[in-house]
């Protein structure tokens, strides 16, 4: 992986995937373990409550739903109990040890994705996006062979994590929602963008930097002071290479920001700094509309879905009701 690639591969979708596929990874591994710490501490974004009236959701909301249960929040009057609440904070933590100081930040993130599914539900509705009977049965029905496939039954591994069969086929059904949203909010994103074909040489100081500047203006082999000086492990032995970059996929701004303004065969005069150190930047080429490979098509779809998924949150009623988080 190249150091200044950015992984994003926050997809609050794992999320879901790893309530409803933990069943695939225990079978796999030939047992019932719970999911690791990895998936289980992905934490989606903060909740966003807002106590506005009279936005563009809430003419499309649903009535309240009456309830006489402990309510946690609602979504558009929809409300998300305690109890479903406790169950799926309890699902979550499974082999994980949360500390006392981070419980009220793990409850949030627990909060959010279930908020966010009910945004999911909403907008289906509203736009007839269904998933079937059948569509799930045949989820499970793979899930199933892989389970037999490993000695054990569906409902032993469903069992395991705190689901009886019933609950796990919604949960089933909230993936495949999830992934139809998703598919069908982000079916218009461009397979092209604007990308730059860019290397660097990475150093810790400044007169390092433009010392490197000078003898590139004198003639020297990019690639060769690449390999002998560059920090970047991961880019130094293909001459600093960073191949083709679209906006967004560097994590660090301020290089994006350089390559993107040199023109095509340009070398910066300047030295970029960077929280990682001083860079020595260059242009190659630059393509408009240049396709996008299947990774990076991917993760700009998932930018839109989210981008999506915050446009949906703010124009939400969301009303988290104080106090009613038990057992923390």
């Amino acid at each position: 992986m190249r150091l200044l690639q950015a992984h994003r591969y926050r997809t609050i979708q794992l999320l879901l995937l790893a309530v409803a596929l933990m069943i695939v990874s225990a079978a796999c591994a030939g047992d019932d373990a719970p999911a690791s710490s990895d998936t289980a501490n992905a934490a989606p974004p903060d909740v966003n409550v807002s106590d506005e009236t009279g936005s563009d959701s809430a003419a499309a909301a649903q009535a309240v739903t009456p309830t006489t249960d402990p309510v946690m929040a609602t979504v558009n009057g929809t409300p998300i109990l305690v109890a479903d609440f406790e169950i799926e904070r309890d699902r979550r933590s499974m082999g994980m040890a949360i500390e006392p100081a981070t419980a009220d930040a793990f409850d949030q993130s627990v909060l959010q994705s279930m908020i966010d599914q009910v945004l999911i539900d909403q907008y289906a509705a509203q736009q007839g996006i269904e998933v079937t009977d059948e569509d799930v049965d045949a989820e499970l029905a793979i899930q199933e062979q892989i389970a037999q496939q490993n000695d054990q039954t569906l409902e032993d591994l469903v069992a395991a994590q705190m689901y009886t069969v019933e609950e796990y086929r919604e949960a089933i059904r909230d993936m495949l929602l999830w992934g139809r949203v998703s598919e069908a909010v982000t079916a218009d994103v461009s397979p092209t963008s604007t990308q730059v074909h860019a290397r660097h040489i990475l150093v810790a100081d400044e007169a390092t930097a433009r010392a490197i500047i000078d003898q590139l203006n004198q003639g020297a082999d990019f690639a060769q002071l690449a390999l002998q000086y560059s920090l970047d492990s991961s880019t130094a032995a293909s001459g600093g290479d960073l191949a083709w970059v679209s906006l967004g996929d560097l994590l660090q701004p301020e290089v994006e920001n350089a390559i993107f303004a040199l023109p095509a065969g340009t070398l910066s005069q300047e030295p970029v700094q960077s929280s990682l150190g001083y860079h020595v930047v260059q242009t190659l080429e630059v393509v408009e509309d240049r396709p996008l490979d299947q990774a990076a098509l991917a993760r700009k779809k998932e930018q839109a879905f989210l981008d999506w998924l915050d446009a949906q949150r703010s124009a939400a009623i969301i009303e988290q009701h104080s106090g009613s988080v038990t057992g923390s």
